[in-house]
């Protein structure tokens, strides 16, 4: 299975806007060094690499809305 590095965009509510893949890698060594100039280029953003069948299923989890984590008092 491939390794895709997608770019997130986000809107002002910090809602997903746009996902943009921007490189396939078939190895994570490669997929983690592109990630890590990409985020040096432009300080801030997002980058995000996925471990999936193909791009859909990358995008279908990049996309799907999970709750926050709950904090307990001592991890405050």
């Amino acid at each position: 299975m491939p390794y895709f590095v997608f770019h997130l965009v986000r809107d002002g509510r910090m809602r997903l806007d746009e996902i943009n893949l921007v490189e396939q890698f078939d190895a994570y060594k490669d997929a983690k060094k592109f990630a890590r100039a990409q985020r040096q280029l432009e300080d801030g953003k997002e980058i995000k690499i996925m471990f999936e069948e193909d791009v859909s299923m990358a995008e279908a989890k990049l996309s799907q809305q999970r709750d926050a984590p709950i904090l307990r008092e001592w991890e405050k």
